[in-house]
């Protein structure tokens, strides 16, 4: 659905465009993430909405075209591309290979023609797979995995992805939100 206003307009026009990637890594964790071009994720701005908790300047308009960073503003108004014209370019980008290029929905078409349901809006996706073997031939691993030793050796770097993989890895105990538990229970 249109969620994100193009650089420079204060109207709705891209979804939030996600991209997703994924390098296979040989005996370790692939590097993968998966990142909405909006400012934030509509997800995130929910969250935030239902948490009372602000987002940071930059997020979104509110419905009347004013900066804000209440998110409820801005599920009434409407998200900005994360990175201005930069991250409106690459909205476009996926707007273009996952409607244009498919001959699926942009996501303007997808809120004209959505069912109101509240499931998910009928769109397009494009997938690229490459093979670094055919591509860059034998050795690849070991390039790849030089330039990710340089990478991890500075400070502050994680790589995309890190963190879930190792969450994953994680078989102990679980806290359990009971106020999260008693609002899905209330809904059934």
């Amino acid at each position: 659905m249109p969620t994100v206003a193009p650089a420079g307009s204060k109207e709705k026009l891209f979804g939030t465009n996600p991209i997703s990637f994924s390098w296979p890594r040989p005996g370790k964790n692939p590097v993968c993430f998966d990142m909405a071009t909006s400012a934030m994720a509509l997800g995130d701005l929910q969250i935030a909405a239902r948490d009372g908790n602000e987002v940071p300047p930059g997020t979104g308009l509110d419905k009347n075209g004013n900066l804000s960073t209440n998110p409820a503003d801005i599920i009434g108004g409407v998200l900005l591309p994360f990175g201005g014209y930069k991250g409106s370019a690459i909205a476009l980008m996926v707007e273009l290979l996952a409607a244009g290029l498919t001959g699926e929905q942009f996501s303007f078409e997808a809120k004209n023609n959505d069912n109101g349901d509240g499931g998910p809006p009928r769109g397009g996706e494009m997938i690229f797979a490459f093979s670094p073997e055919i591509i860059a031939g034998p050795g690849w691993e070991a390039h790849v995995e030089a330039f990710m030793e340089r990478l991890t050796n500075l400070q502050g770097v994680r790589i995309p992805g890190q963190r879930r993989h190792k969450n994953r890895l994680d078989k102990g105990p679980r806290s359990i939100n009971s106020e999260l538990v008693s609002t899905i229970r209330s809904l059934s």
